[in-house]
């Protein structure tokens, strides 16, 4: 028998990604303010579902230390599990980032930073994950796609350049 918290996950989780895809398919300029407003809730109803891990696994302590230190600084941070009912081997992708705000941009060619690392569970004991990769990054001086830093060099860039004190902006 199905585990009916598990189905009922997965099927919100299925609904919600319609939903959200069906939205970001219409043009940004021709969207309504109700439906931005949608799309900002199935983001953020969506992003929760995903910061759950799947049973048996937990973020392992080294990333969540990377959240930790993000949000501490004003940046953006997320866990990323893969999706309700996905049935291969699971991973989770850590994002952390800001924008930068107008009076940085003049400084910079790019808008952003954004450090995506991922740990993975492939040839792993049950319930364990390990890092995969040396992530991506974008930043300010190099807004391309590339290869990311070491995880202290990410911490070092979040120390260096705090969030200002105004309200977030959205990154994911």
């Amino acid at each position: 028998m199905a585990d009916t918290l598990t189905e009922t996950t997965v099927q919100q989780y299925d609904q919600l990604a319609a939903r959200y895809e069906q939205l970001r398919r219409i043009h940004p300029d021709e969207r309504t303010a109700d439906q931005n407003t949608q799309l900002q809730d199935l983001n953020q109803k969506l992003a929760a579902i995903l910061a759950t891990p799947p049973a048996g696994y937990s973020l392992p302590k080294v990333a969540a230390d990377l959240i930790d230190h993000a949000k501490v600084h004003g940046w953006l941070a997320q866990a990323q599990w893969t999706y309700p009912g996905f049935t291969g081997e699971p991973h989770v992708k850590v994002k952390v980032g800001r924008r930068l705000t107008e009076d940085e941009r003049p400084l910079y060619r790019g808008t952003h930073w954004l450090f995506t690392l991922t740990w993975h569970s492939r040839d792993c004991s049950p319930g364990k994950v390990r890092k995969f990769g040396s992530g991506l990054a974008a930043t300010p001086d190099n807004p391309a796609l590339h290869d990311g830093p070491s995880i202290k060099a990410i911490r070092a860039v979040i120390a260096d350049n705090p969030a200002p004190d105004a309200a977030p902006l959205a990154l994911f």
